[in-house]
């Protein structure tokens, strides 16, 4: 038989209450321990609220035991914390308290680290939901509307019915039943309010609100029973009255735990943003992130920590959650620093960069594509891809080219390059019926007629117009013309030696900028532009040059120097040599002022073509012209420099008569001036030849458009415009309607040009911009649409060389181990930089948090 249980003393009581009262401040101070051992940040930015369910259990714990009176022995809980340390980590396993219902607060808790709720679906609540998890769904759910997906709701022939989630009024109208909802998972229906605070232990529990109610025939008669029910009322009032409570803030159960929250998750954002911030510094700087210490404990007190713990250092003098949050760090506490975080933080930003580009290639349905490849300093092979479109903004139109980011090519063959470049435009979503343009270098492997990238390319989408890179293909030009006699050769070579033998001593350089405004430049065989600085700091400063020289003659060198000065003495002091200086100068420079132009991302097909033409009508009246006046002004220069001005004589070889022969040898009447005349004329018909030859693609696309610039367009007889516009149709009868482009063209000619008489000298750019500030795309969508795919077209691939640069600065000697994925985040946010800027913070900070999640959340 059980023995009654034996009735404390009034004395004995209060020392019962004592030890009670001891116990549970013991509990209060290991969880404060605890707490503060892990700096409130043991997965502190879970989901999007930065505040871990242990904080939040922990707040309400100590809520308890502050709050608790102790009455009777018998009205005492014990609060079991069963704890277990596993990778540094504490579990609360099991949690129980309950103080009436007065108190406002139960907290009857088991934890699940490995659930994660999904607020959209009733059916994937758990039976017994803690106040937490109701919490966390109730705040997601505010405001919450989302268009209900019933295609897949069919039970027994039946499906869900939409005039179910509303009730019909005696006066007529419908109000939305917001408690209801639909669960994909168990294609169910669901109380809300009554599924969040389910009674099991009451009787005659709906299925509304424990697993869904699945019989579509008896929906009719149990939706208005359940909704008139006294249990469903007093479950839709406490579902709004929580709302409120985290909503507004205006009290309620769970007040001063929401308040702790949004503090928490308020200083967890500032000091994400600030990581953030630091982050997107360095990424678009291209500069490097990791030093040799990383350790948090060393930053300020090493030089090795690299750029990234330094500038956290230093905004956190001038940012104070940073630098609370440094202040308040332990040894193995979470703190948002390591290259791990880093790469999550490119990861998202340069996932957003990416999505806005490939949001704006797509709304503008046509475009064109670059690629170049070229290896980096691992001797892997890295290929840029660039794409070409329309933007249009609040000025117009924009023509963008925007970099997508490097693959990593295995093969450089033409089928291998071209699979990577599918299988790239695939993953990013980029149809490629919709390309119209590509440009590539002349490599056989990318412009190859047959085999080549563009043959392949072209033979899946015809549309898509191949224009080898004219910046390249005019480089090409003057590097072939530069090679068509020894003479120029030696030429070129003397100026790359003169740079070589200054630069390779710091005393003759110091001497050599002692006597020059700018230094001499060396060039490269593959930059055209670089032979001109080259031959240009020297034309400019011959004199000066010469005068270095002497100097260094008369000076103390070695003998292998005093023999290099002596030759490259005598070959600058050449009137050959001064004639070829001077003309080449002015050659060079009509070539780069192209060049240049050739190079702008924002240059059309027509405009580009109109500068190749002038530079040919400028080569081909240099040949008759320019030839001998630029033998006038070098006689001037050599008489100045007290340099003979005449052309050295070459001993004409006298060939040895065989036995037999009577004729002597032809002795050559042509004087050695006439003699460089030809070579030059010679290097001024290979350049011309060049344009002609290399320029023939773009030259027949701006053909096919020509009609469409203004001075053609408004001035070109009706017949030869219908002409034209035939033509064009034939070839982009996927884009454009025949009989609707040639009725638009003849609206168009007529009445806009009573808008604007300027359009007459508008260059095609400028009158799509007009068609759109006007909002004539609706009345003119053919034109509007021939004018797209002209812009599309591609000129140079120079926004991938461009790219290369970046990719030289990001990759270096001492960051060549960097993977291809952070390769390619930080080159996107680099070169990008323009639409990085754009990001919001708190959507970086959420999806961050949204991916770091791993446990139930508020």
């Amino acid at each position: 038989m059980e023995q009654p249980k034996k009735k404390l003393s009034g004395c004995g009581f209060r020392k019962k209450a004592l030890e009670k009262k001891q116990q549970n401040e013991r509990t209060a101070a290991f969880f404060q321990n605890w707490l503060d051992d892990k700096q409130h940040a043991e997965n502190s930015c879970c989901a999007h609220y930065f505040i871990s369910y242990d904080i939040a259990l922990f707040m309400k714990i100590s809520y308890i035991l502050e709050n608790a009176e102790i009455e009777e022995e018998n009205e005492f809980e014990n609060i079991d914390v069963c704890g277990s340390v596993e990778n540094n980590r504490i579990n609360v396993d099991e949690i129980i308290s309950d103080h009436g219902e007065n108190q406002g607060l139960n907290v009857s808790e088991v934890m699940n680290e490995n659930i994660i709720l999904d607020f959209k679906d009733p059916g994937t609540w758990p039976e017994k939901i803690t106040n937490s998890q109701r919490t966390h769904i109730v705040k997601m759910r505010i405001n919450y509307s989302e268009k209900l997906d019933l295609t897949r709701s069919e039970r027994d022939g039946r499906s869900i019915n939409v005039s179910w989630f509303f009730k019909n009024l005696v006066n007529g109208n419908r109000c939305r039943r917001t408690w209801l909802d639909y669960s994909k998972s168990k294609n169910a229906l669901f109380c809300v309010p009554c599924k969040l605070f389910l009674n099991l232990t009451e009787k005659n529990v709906s299925k509304l609100a424990l697993d869904g109610f699945i019989n579509w025939k008896k929906v009719s008669e149990r939706i208005p029973e359940h909704e008139n029910s006294n249990i469903h009322k007093k479950n839709f009032c406490t579902w709004k009255m929580l709302e409120m409570s985290i909503g507004e803030g205006k009290g309620g159960i769970d007040k001063e735990l929401q308040d702790s929250i949004k503090l928490e998750e308020n200083h967890w954002r500032l000091v994400l943003k600030a990581i953030i911030d630091i982050i997107m510094h360095l990424a678009m700087e291209g500069s490097a992130f990791r030093g040799a210490d990383e350790l948090v404990s060393s930053i300020g007190k090493s030089n090795d920590s690299g750029k990234f713990l330094n500038l956290v250092k230093l905004v956190s003098n001038y940012n104070e959650p940073l630098r609370i949050h440094l202040e308040r760090h332990k040894k193995g506490g979470i703190t948002y620093f390591s290259h791990e975080i880093q790469n999550e933080f490119l990861e998202i930003i340069a996932n957003k960069v990416r999505s806005t580009i490939l949001s704006q290639i797509k709304s503008a349905t046509y475009y064109s594509i670059l690629f170049d490849c070229t290896p980096d300093i691992s001797h892997e092979e890295q290929m840029s891809q660039v794409i070409r479109y329309v933007v249009v903004n609040e000025n117009g139109c924009e023509i963008v080219e925007s970099f997508l980011g490097f693959i990593q090519v295995f093969e450089k063959t033409g089928e291998s390059i071209t699979e990577d470049i599918l299988r790239s435009l695939s993953k990013d979503g980029i149809d490629l019926a919709n390309c119209r343009g590509q440009s590539y270098d002349n490599g056989a492997n990318m412009a190859g007629k047959w085999k080549g990238v563009q043959a392949r390319i072209s033979a899946i989408n015809e549309l898509a117009r191949f224009i080898p890179c004219t910046a390249h293909s005019l480089n090409l030009v003057g590097l072939h013309a530069a090679k068509c006699s020894p003479e120029l050769e030696k030429f070129f070579g003397i100026i790359q030696k003169l740079f070589n033998f200054f630069s390779s001593s710091t005393q003759r350089w110091d001497m050599l900028k002692k006597h020059l405004k700018f230094s001499l430049k060396g060039y490269s065989t593959t930059r055209w532009s670089a032979k001109y600085r080259a031959v240009k700091s020297l034309y400019l400063q011959l004199a000066q040059v010469i005068h270095t020289c002497n100097v260094l003659k008369n000076g103390n060198l070695c003998e292998e120097a005093t023999v290099e000065l002596n030759s490259l003495l005598k070959g600058i002091t050449n009137f050959n040599f001064l004639c070829m200086l001077t003309i080449w100068n002015k050659i060079l420079m009509a070539i780069d002022k192209v060049n240049v132009i050739l190079q702008k991302q924002n240059i059309s097909i027509d405009v580009a073509t109109n500068h190749i033409k002038g530079l040919l009508k400028f080569i081909e009246k240099f040949r008759e012209e320019g030839i001998d006046e630029a033998l006038i002004e070098s006689k001037q220069k050599a008489t100045n420099l007290s340099i003979e001005p005449v052309f050295p004589s070459i001993r004409s070889r006298k060939k040895k008569k065989m036995p037999g022969e009577l004729a002597d040898d032809d002795i050559s009447t042509i004087s050695e001036e006439s003699n460089f005349k030809i070579l030059m004329k010679n290097v001024c018909d290979r350049i011309s030849n060049g344009l002609k030859e290399r320029f023939d693609s773009i030259d027949e696309a701006a053909q096919d458009f020509s009609f469409l610039d203004g001075k053609f367009l408004f001035t070109l007889p009706t017949i030869q415009l219908k002409k034209h516009a035939m033509d064009f149709c034939i070839k982009y009868e996927k884009d454009i309607d025949k009989i609707e482009f040639i009725l638009e063209l003849d609206s168009f000619t007529q009445h806009v040009f009573q808008l604007e008489n300027k359009l007459i000298d508008a260059r095609s750019d400028e009158i799509l911009s007009f068609i759109l500030k006007n909002g004539l795309q609706d009345a003119y969508p053919n034109i509007y649409t021939a004018y797209q795919i002209f812009l599309t077209l591609p000129v140079t691939s120079a926004s991938c060389e461009r790219s290369f640069s970046k990719l030289k600065i990001i990759k270096s000697y001492l960051r060549s181990t960097t993977k291809q994925r952070r390769l390619n985040n930080l080159s996107i946010i680099s070169i990008e930089h323009e639409i990085a800027k754009t990001i919001n913070y708190d959507d970086i900070i959420n999806e961050f948090a949204s991916k770091k999640a791993r446990k139930v959340v508020f």
